[in-house]
C-alpha cells in the first residue's frame, strides 16, 4: 500500500508538491493486535522504495520510526474495533494522506492576498483529500478495497495501468486498442466506479471539465486496473490521454 501510493499520488503525478501526513486505521481483528510495528515499518519501507536506492532502504521494526522522522514522514495510528464480518473479511487497513497543517509555502508570493491563498491552501486540501487506500486480506491474498475516491477489488501486484476516465461507451476499446499496438497484453481488468457513500466531494461538485471543454457529472468518473504483461513505455502512456480515451494515467509496479 505505501508503495502504490507513492506512485500513485507522488508529486510527479500532481500538479505541484505536497508536504502531507498520513493516519493509518487499523480495522477488525487488527485493532486488537498486540504490536503493529511490523505494519509501520512495512508502510515506512513500502513509501520510500520507489523513490530510494535498495541499499539505503534497511528499514526493520527497530528503525521505522527513526527513518520515517529522518525523512520527514509523520504517521499517525489509530485502531477501530468494528465488526467487519458483513465485509467478507476480518481485518483492514486504510491509509490516509493528510495536509501538513503547516503548509509550506503557500503564503509566500502571496501576501497580503487572502483569496488567492485560500484558493491554493482548498487546491491542496481536495487534492489530500482523494489520497486514501483500504486493503485487505481474503484467502491469504491482499486486495486493495478503494483507492483514491473510487471503490475496488484488486490484487496489487506486478505491472499495472491505472487509468481514471469518463464512464462511457468504448472508453475501454481505445486503450485496450493502443496498448495492443505496442505489444501491451492485458492480464486483467477491474472497472472501479467512485464511492459515493463514502465521497463528500460529490456533495460539492456538480460537474467536471473534459479534456475538449465539456462538462461531464463528477459522478460519471471511473477508474480503470490493467495488468499488464510488461513495462509500459511513457509515450504509450500519454497517448491514451485525451478525448477518446483517458484522463489520467500512471504505471504503478509492485
Amino acid at each position: 500500500m505505501g508503495s502504490l501510493y507513492t506512485q500513485q499520488f507522488s508529486p510527479s503525478n500532481t500538479a505541484q508538491r505536497l508536504r502531507t501526513t498520513f493516519e493509518v486505521t487499523y480495522e477488525g481483528t487488527l485493532a486488537s493486535a498486540n504490536t503493529t510495528k511490523p505494519l509501520f515499518a512495512a508502510l515506512v519501507k513500502g513509501l520510500l522504495s520507489p523513490i530510494s536506492s535498495a541499499e539505503s532502504l534497511n528499514i526493520n521494526i527497530v528503525n521505522a520510526e527513526l527513518v520515517a522522522k529522518e525523512r520527514g514522514i509523520l504517521i499517525n495510528e489509530s485502531r477501530s474495533r468494528e465488526s467487519l464480518e458483513q465485509e467478507g473479511y476480518s481485518a483492514s487497513v486504510t491509509l490516509k494522506a493528510r495536509l501538513d497543517p503547516r503548509p509550506p509555502s503557500a503564503s509566500r508570493g502571496l501576501r497580503g492576498d487572502t483569496s488567492a491563498t485560500n484558493d491554493v491552501s482548498q487546491e491542496r486540501k481536495k487534492k489530500v483529500e482523494d489520497q486514501t487506500i483500504t486493503g485487505f486480506v481474503s484467502n491469504n491474498t491482499p486486495y486493495i478495497g478503494r483507492l483514491g475516491r473510487f471503490s475496488t477489488s484488486f490484487v496489487p501486484e506486478g505491472t499495472m495501468l491505472i487509468c481514471r476516465n469518463y464512464d462511457q461507451p468504448g472508453k475501454i476499446g481505445v486503450v485496450g486498442g493502443k496498448l495492443g499496438k505496442a505489444g501491451v497484453n492485458i492480464r486483467f481488468m477491474s472497472v472501479a466506479p467512485i464511492d459515493k457513500a463514502g465521497d463528500d466531494s460529490l456533495r460539492k461538485v456538480d460537474s467536471v471539465v473534459q479534456p475538449n471543454g465539456s462538462s461531464m457529472k463528477a459522478e460519471n468518473e471511473a477508474l480503470m486496473i490493467l495488468g499488464v504483461d510488461r513495462a509500459v513505455d511513457d509515450e504509450v502512456r500519454k497517448s491514451l490521454i485525451g478525448d477518446e480515451g483517458v484522463v489520467e494515467a500512471s504505471v504503478v509496479v509492485l
